[in-house]
């Protein structure tokens, strides 16, 4: 019985989970290509999404509260393996706020363990993305 318990118990450590990973949607969305967006912590709404344009990674960040700053008057960023890659805020073609990722940053994420997203938020701390697969993954198909 011990043994069957020490047997489960270095299973369970030997595969870390991401708890993030369940946060993460992917789709392939008619004319856009493959989309990954992660979900608040209750799935009730989109927090980010990003999308290949043009060979680019694109964010748009959803998350409003009280006092939160306009759209184009957010800074944004990530954070990939403890290195931060600034996003460069623009509107794109559909009048939408987008911020995209330096060509750094996308060779930094296909290769990603851990990713972050310092933006505003009530709590002043980034979005935890976890290991990010579905990003990782969208970073490696984009050309």
């Amino acid at each position: 019985m011990l043994l069957a318990a020490m047997t489960a118990a270095l299973i369970l450590t030997a595969a870390p989970v991401d708890e993030r990973s369940a946060q993460w949607v992917t789709h392939d969305v008619s004319g856009e290509g493959p989309v990954a967006s992660f979900l608040n912590w209750n799935f009730t709404s989109v927090i980010t999404r990003a999308h290949c344009a043009g060979g680019q990674i694109t964010f748009q960040y959803f998350y409003d509260f009280p006092g939160s700053p306009a759209p184009g008057q957010r800074v944004l960023a990530v954070t990939i393996d403890n290195t931060d890659y600034a996003l460069t805020p623009s509107v794109d073609e559909m009048d939408r706020q987008v911020y995209t990722l330096s060509s750094e940053g996308k060779a930094a994420l296909r290769q990603a363990r851990n990713v972050d997203l310092d933006a505003p938020n009530e709590a002043d701390e980034p979005w935890y993305l976890g290991r990010s697969a579905a990003l990782v993954n969208l970073a490696r198909r984009c050309g």
